[in-house]
């Protein structure tokens, strides 16, 4: 008899009656600390004011939240918010594509550069991918206290049963996608302590590639959302392509020098 993973944890980590504190408020909170800490660091490191860091945070949270609701609810569940439009801000529940928030964080970062003419969005772009791995991680963590993006059925010894959704042994992808990045983040930052600013681009490159390369192969354990391309490529396979394709393009001019941060403040 194989032993699983029954998994069924309350999404409250503690609640007061109507009042409740979710995990995945938790993970987000935990995340954006983290971000913090790790942009103080980089800031140090190249001698840097890291004064306005907790400001860029700001903009780039409010539009990658609004960018990744927006994208959720536009690609996965229209139908759904168009008949219970109250649900559109539950964010709590879940729901966040990070193909919108990485979008929508872009639109808050050159916000903010445009706010703060200091910082050119190109350096502060390729700096931020150093600190948002991280994020990623934990909001994927968030997931798991949720049941959410359970993946395909599966006798492997380390499978879940997502108690909340069925008693079929599934893949966890949404721990594995978690793992991954929390690995990502550590590599990123040994790239960071050896290359520094030798680069431009370096981080920007590393983190398109990387990050959404581990989306679009783990798409394959997940229960699809609806094959777009070859009845084998999924919705979110497909929206992973472009970013990695750009990032691939972006290596030439990173790896041939033909990048700059383009400002005398830099």
């Amino acid at each position: 008899m194989q032993l699983f993973i029954h998994w069924n944890p309350s999404p409250d980590f503690v609640s007061f009656g109507i009042f409740s504190i979710k995990w995945y408020g938790i993970f987000w909170g935990l995340s954006l600390i983290s971000c913090f800490l790790i942009g103080r660091y980089i800031f140090k490191k190249l001698n840097r004011d890291d004064e306005k860091i907790t400001l860029a945070i700001q903009y780039v949270f409010v539009g990658g939240l609004i960018g990744a609701r927006l994208a959720h609810i536009l690609f996965y569940q229209l139908d759904f918010y168009l008949a219970n439009p109250a649900d559109i801000i539950a964010v709590w529940k879940g729901g966040l594509a990070s193909h919108g928030g990485f979008v929508g964080g872009l639109v808050g970062l050159y916000l903010f550069c445009k706010r703060n003419s200091e910082f050119t969005f190109f350096w502060i772009l390729d700096m931020g991918m150093l600190m948002v791995v991280i994020l990623a991680s934990l909001i994927r963590f968030g997931n798991l206290m949720n049941s959410e993006l359970y993946g395909k059925e599966t006798n492997v010894p380390w499978a879940f049963i997502f108690v909340q959704i069925d008693n079929i042994p599934r893949h966890a992808v949404v721990l594995y996608e978690s793992l991954a990045y929390f690995f990502i983040q550590i590599i990123m930052l040994v790239l960071f302590n050896k290359c520094k600013e030798s680069k431009p681009g370096l981080y920007l490159v590393t983190f398109l590639i990387s990050v959404f390369s581990v989306r679009f192969l783990l798409e394959f354990y997940k229960e699809p959302d609806g094959f777009i391309l070859l009845n084998t490529i999924s919705k979110t396979q497909l929206l992973n392509l472009p970013f990695i394709i750009t990032g691939i393009v972006l290596a030439y001019f990173v790896m041939n020098n033909k990048l700059s941060y383009n400002s005398n403040n830099q």
